[in-house]
Parts: C-alpha cells; structure tokens; sequence
C-alpha cells in the first residue's frame, strides 16, 4: 500500500537544481542536496517506492535491501516472480557494501563506472532474495546521472532501477507517458532536472576473467565501446 494508505493520489515534486557535483563527479560520493529533495529520501528510507528518472528511462525504485518493497514493485510492475530486479548504486563504495566483485568485476567497474553498463554480480545477504536470480548474481550500475546516484548515497542503499511501466509496455522517457494507475499508487514523483536519454537500457554484462565479458543485453555501453577499453564481447 502507498504510504498515505492508499486514499491519495502520488505527489510530484519538480525541482531542477536540487543537486549539484561540487568538484566531483556522478558516483563519486561528492554530492550535495538542497531540502528538496529530503521527501524522496525520507520515503525511501521508510520503504516506499517512488517513480523517478534515470539516465535511461524513468525508473520505479526503492531500497534493494527491502523485501517488502520488492514485492510491493513486483505486484506494482505486475512482473512475474522469477524475474528479479536490477539496481542502482550511488558509488563503487556503495556497490561493495551489498554485493561481491571479484577483480575482473573491480576492473570492468572502474573503467565504466559511473556509466550505463550494468554488471551481474554476486549479491550479499544484505539485499533482498527479489533482486537476485537463481544464481545468486543481481545486476548492478552506478548511473550517470548524477540525481539518480544521489538518491542512492542519502538513502543509504542501492535502490531497485526497473523501468517504470507494467511488465509487457514499453520504458517511458517523458514524465507523460507514463501509466496513470502507476503513477496514482506509489508515493512520490520525483521530476529532476536531467531526464531520461529514453534511447537504450543499460547494458548487461558479466566478466569472464580479466578482459573478457559475456553481453547479456545490448544497451547504452555498445561493443565497441567495451572493447576499446580492452574487453572482449563474447
């Protein structure tokens, strides 16, 4: 249930400067928020869910260590159970603080990161089982976009990055398009300054030893770009 119980419709908060990078970059621990943004932050931190964009497409999210909030999205999304969902992180600190790269993983991480290219991974017991597969593995990214990333380091967890749309419809870029039923039953829009690009999903991969990753799913990071950085695509 939505944290107003369900008898009113989702808030919309707009704010186009409420982040900013003072000296740094998207991921790198180094950003700052204006009040603003504290609703979304409280909201996550109380395990509720929220719309809000990424680099990609607009997201659905909230904690990735949270049972209840997975299986509050998985019936949101109306996504099938063995699909599990991928994540966010606000920094490669972060990232290891809730699942497991080996150096190939550190490698690939440091060289993409932060950036579209999502990496399976091996999942800690902190995060919940809805956003691992079978395996064990969860996929996982530090975005860059620099809101998105900031969300993640104030509320102290990865948060779930699915697309924000019913299972079987298409990723949506504009605030618009997305679905009126999905919008009226989480607790907050969250409208930020850099929108979604709505090009390509990240992309997915998994290492296979040192310079060698395995393309899950073809995204924003293409081929090429991985092997000018020294990877090869199987």
């Amino acid at each position: 249930m939505p944290l107003c119980g369900g008898n009113c419709r989702s808030r919309t908060i707009s704010d186009p400067t409420c982040f900013s990078v003072p000296g740094g970059k998207p991921g790198d621990g180094s950003l700052s928020m204006s009040d603003l943004i504290f609703p979304a932050v409280d909201i996550l931190k109380s395990q509720g869910v929220i719309i809000y964009p990424t680099e990609t497409f607009w997201g659905l999210g909230g904690l990735g260590s949270s049972p209840e909030v997975v299986q509050r999205i998985r019936v949101l999304k109306k996504r099938p159970m063995h699909k599990p969902f991928p994540l966010i992180a606000g920094s490669l600190d972060q990232a290891l603080d809730f699942v497991f790269l080996d150096r190939p993983d550190m490698e690939l991480a440091r060289s993409f990161w932060p950036g579209s290219l999502s990496i399976l991974a091996r999942a800690s017991e902190l995060l919940a089982p809805g956003v691992r597969n079978g395996l064990g593995l969860v996929s996982i990214r530090v975005p860059p976009h620099a809101e998105a990333a900031g969300l993640c380091l104030a509320a102290g967890a990865p948060i779930i990055a699915t697309s924000a749309n019913v299972s079987g419809q298409s990723p949506c870029a504009r605030r618009e398009d997305l679905d009126a039923e999905l919008v009226q039953n989480v607790d907050l829009v969250l409208e930020l300054d850099q929108s979604p690009a709505g090009i390509l999903p990240s992309t997915l991969v998994r290492t296979k030893g040192f310079g060698r990753v395995h393309v899950l799913r073809e995204g924003m990071v293409s081929r090429e770009e991985l092997e000018a950085g020294g990877w090869k695509t199987v």
